[in-house]
Order: structure tokens, then C-alpha cells, then sequence
């Protein structure tokens, strides 16, 4: 950063000498010689101008990567803004387009452009090619290793093993109600996203894996009723909750594949086990990712779940 800045004084003092002598010449030159003034200096002034931008841009192009580098961190991925998730439908159609093309991870990408879109990603189209974006990802990990790897690991794990949308037999709807007021069991934020069926039937809509991965809990939970969580490869927690009955007699470390069935949707939960119908027939999707500090810190599934309806061209 030194040598940075002292090639930076050096050009403003050059061109400051440089524009100063411009000036006279060019006041003597209209008075005696203007025209052979201009046609010998000319080049040599815009030589050394177009020297200034280059150095001007190298040098704030390292200062905003210098910057751009300090929003990774372990803390990173605990932000409430981090696990909002957020995205626009421009980004997200961005996002399945590069996936889709060029065969990137929604993982590398997003993490990539992070730090120019800490409160949620708006565009992606600036910098989308594959030469670009490991650019990027080779100046960050030079500049911040640790805190890059922090968040490429939470992103890597809520996204990459995504293959499918939860639930079929129908038109499902579902909307972005993180955090939104709950109060069975006390005043809470919704921490997950419910799919809600076109009938608000028991039984009848099936409700597969999004991911490849491992069981991790089966059974009944007191707010989840019967539910199942399923360990993805990558890293990530996906919770299935509110079913009406499993596929099959699922245990602890079964291995489960995206798209296989793991129950009907229902309306189980709120009351001790076998309680149904407190509330309409809905899948309840929740995310989990551990980090540093937190062993099952919940993130919005809800673009996940849009990119994952994407994959499938819905």
C-alpha cells in the first residue's frame, strides 16, 4: 500500500509540473509558433494522461478490494442481514441463468460478489463470467483467506446441494414471511418458509428431498409435529416439518437422495404427539447452517426455495 501511495503523489506532482508547463508553452506557442507547439506536445500530453488513468484506476481498483475484503469474517455469516438472504427477482434469474450456462455452484458465485451485496443481492450481471468471478475469488483469498472461506462454507451449504422444490402433486404457494410474528409457545420470529397446497387436504401431496444427504432427526416435535431433518452434503440442516405420515421407516444416518419422498404434507404439530389440525395443511421448510458460534443458526429459505422451483423451470 505505501509504494501504492507514493506512485500516487509522484503522478499528481508530475502532472502538476506537466500541465504547468502545458500552460506556458501553449500561451508562448499562440504568440510565436502555436501550430508546431501543439502538433509536437500533443502527443506526449495525451501519452502521459492516459498514463495518469491507468495508474488512478490500479490504485483505487486496490483500495476498493482492500475494502470489498474486510466484509468477509466468521462473524459474517451471524448477521441478521446475512441470514435474511436476500435477492431480487433480476438476481435470481441472473443466478439460475450463470448455473445453467456456464456450470458454476450458486455457492462460488454468490460468495464472490458478496461484499458488494451484504443487504441482498440486487444484480449479479457485473461480473458473471466464470474469468471474472475467480478473479475476484483469488484477489479475496489473498487479501482475507480466513474470512472468505467462513462465508463461501455457510453459502456452499445452504446452496449447492439444492436439486428440487419440496413438494408435488400440485401449484403450491409460498411467500417471504421471515420472522414474522409466531406465538404457539411464546412471542417468536418464523424462522423457515410454509409451502401451502392448492386444498387444504391431509395426506395427498407428497413431500421429497431437496438435497442428497443423511437423517439427521426423525419424529415428533412439540411445535414441528412430525417432522424430518436431513443433513446435506454439503453441509446445510433442511427441516421438513408438519407431516401427516413418512414414506417409510426412516432412522438416524439413512441416506436419502433429492427427489426421493419422505412423507405426505399434513397439519401435525402444536400440542404433544399426534396433534393435528390447530392450523391449515402446509410444509414448513427451515435452513440451518452451524458456524463458529452457533450450532443451528436458521437462514431465510425462502429465495432458496424460488431458485430450487427455477432448477425446475417453474
Amino acid at each position: 500500500m505505501h509504494e501504492c501511495i507514493c506512485i500516487f503523489v509522484i503522478s499528481l506532482r508530475f502532472m502538476e509540473y506537466t500541465i504547468n508547463d502545458c500552460f506556458t508553452g501553449a500561451v508562448h506557442g499562440i504568440m510565436r509558433h502555436r501550430d508546431d507547439c501543439l502538433r509536437k506536445r500533443m502527443p506526449g500530453y495525451l501519452a502521459f494522461l492516459t498514463f495518469l488513468l491507468i495508474v488512478s484506476a490500479w490504485f483505487s481498483s486496490r483500495l476498493y478490494l482492500d475494502s470489498a475484503a474486510e466484509m468477509f469474517s466468521e462473524q459474517t455469516v451471524e448477521t441478521d442481514s446475512f441470514r435474511r438472504m436476500s435477492l431480487t427477482e433480476e438476481a435470481l434469474s441472473e443466478l439460475l441463468e450463470i448455473v445453467t450456462a456456464d456450470g458454476m455452484t450458486p455457492g462460488t458465485v454468490l460468495t464472490a460478489l458478496y461484499p458488494f451485496y451484504p443487504d441482498g443481492y440486487r444484480s449479479l450481471s457485473s461480473a458473471v463470467d466464470a474469468s471474472g468471478l475467480g478473479l475476484l475469488r483469488k484477489s479475496f483469498l489473498d487479501r482475507n483467506r480466513d474470512g472468505y472461506q467462513s462465508v463461501s462454507d455457510a453459502l456452499t451449504a445452504i446452496w449447492d446441494d439444492i436439486r428440487c422444490f419440496p413438494a408435488e402433486g400440485g401449484s403450491f404457494y409460498f411467500e417471504n414471511t421471515w420472522m414474522y410474528e409466531r406465538s404457539y409457545g411464546g412471542i417468536r420470529g418464523h424462522e423457515g418458509t410454509d409451502i401451502i397446497p392448492p386444498d387444504n387436504l391431509a395426506g395427498i401431496y407428497p413431500v421429497v428431498s431437496m438435497t442428497d444427504g443423511i437423517v439427521e432427526k426423525i419424529g415428533w416435535l412439540e411445535k414441528g409435529g412430525y417432522r424430518i431433518g436431513i443433513r446435506g452434503v454439503n453441509g446445510g440442516y433442511f427441516y421438513y416439518a408438519h407431516l401427516d405420515s413418512y414414506a417409510r421407516d426412516f432412522e438416524v444416518g439413512d441416506e436419502v437422495y433429492a427427489g426421493e419422498q419422505l412423507g405426505m404434507m399434513g397439519d401435525s404439530g402444536y400440542g404433544e404427539e399426534g396433534t393435528r389440525g390447530q392450523f391449515d395443511v402446509h410444509l414448513h421448510i427451515g435452513i440451518y447452517i452451524r458456524t463458529k458460534n452457533v450450532e443451528e443458526l436458521s437462514i431465510n429459505p425462502y429465495w432458496v426455495l424460488r431458485y430450487s422451483q427455477g432448477l425446475q423451470g417453474g
